[in-house]
């Protein structure tokens, strides 16, 4: 078994997307096979981080916010029902709630029974998918039944919790699949099965790419748990076989990346790649006058891949 999660992108994503950056060239020209593995793996691991750092974490994870109200953040209706605005969306499942008066010291909590609870569908979802499209921020808040919250105490009155799994499903094979195979071992199930309806995911493994839909989740663990490594299973068998590079003596790990982000992000992705790589002084390769575009040669070529990043991660930056 692997240990940790996997980056948003991988060195086989890089090779094949090399927007104007001589990959083989890096970290130095003549740098052994592995030594190029372990420096695009390293780029990979600042991408993930860099994309995060702008728009929150942007992997599917489990998310607890405490907020007092009904005011701004949290809301009431005429109906008697409550809406939970997150910081963080889109939201998968929705674990637990709990409600005190905000005059307790501390916190006596009351259980929100799950059949009171229902995120806010405020997007479009891909046909078969819990995971919004590109062009949707998905449901962004909880909605609490009728007794839980109202303005009997006044205004934050209540102190509301509420854990969810948000964002976008990402993990990494990390076991040989063949092809026909719909089990697939992973280092994160975290998001990729609700309970009801499962998500799809693009697997990116070059040339080898395929899209699968996930019909349920088993952790390895024996605790019933949501997150974490364990096992995936598809509604069809793969298409292809997927070999990730796992165990080679030598060199180090590469999973093959299982994601639900959408195209935009991925692309984000690329492009503050090649910014790390030329500002480390990666060769510059022709790619780019090959692709009808200069080939980058300056510091200030390297910033606009980083500004065309920061104008795609902007669009899916949480609220805080």
């Amino acid at each position: 078994m692997t240990i940790g999660l996997s980056p948003y992108l991988t060195p086989a994503m890089l090779l094949e997307n090399n927007y104007g950056v001589d990959w083989s060239s890096f970290p130095k020209p003549g740098a052994s096979p592995a030594a190029q593995i372990s420096a695009q793996l390293a780029i990979c691991a600042e991408v993930t981080s860099e994309m995060d750092s702008l728009s929150l974490t942007l992997r599917a994870n489990i998310d607890t916010e405490t907020e007092q109200g009904p005011d701004f953040i949290i809301t009431t209706r005429a109906n008697g029902w409550a809406r939970f605005r997150l910081a963080n969306w889109p939201v998968l499942q929705v674990l637990s709630a709990q409600v005190s008066p905000s005059s307790a010291t501390p916190p006596n909590w009351t259980p929100i029974p799950l059949d009171s609870l229902m995120s806010d569908h405020a997007g479009i979802t891909l046909s078969g998918t819990i995971v919004p499209s590109g062009a949707s921020p998905g449901p962004s808040a909880v909605l609490i039944g009728p007794g839980y919250v109202n303005w009997a105490n006044g205004r934050n009155g209540y102190l509301v919790q509420v854990s969810t799994i948000t964002g976008f499903p990402v993990c990494g094979i990390d076991q040989t699949a063949l092809a026909g195979t719909t089990i697939l071992h992973v280092d994160d199930i975290t998001g990729w099965w609700n309970g009801v309806n499962g998500a799809t995911g693009t697997l990116y493994d070059p040339p080898y790419r395929e899209q699968v839909n996930i019909c349920c989740s088993t952790p390895d663990s024996a605790d019933g748990a949501v997150s974490g490594p364990g096992t995936i299973e598809l509604t069809q068998g793969l298409q292809f076989s997927h070999v990730p590079r796992v165990g080679v003596p030598g060199q180090a790990d590469q999973r093959i990346l299982l994601s639900t982000f959408p195209a935009t992000l991925i692309q984000a992705g690329f492009y503050l790649a090649t910014y790390y790589g030329l500002i480390r002084g990666a060769t510059g390769a022709v790619m780019g006058s090959a692709r009808g575009q200069a080939a980058p040669s300056s510091m200030k070529s390297a910033n606009d891949w980083h500004d065309r990043a920061v104008e795609i991660l902007s669009r899916f930056a949480r609220v805080l």
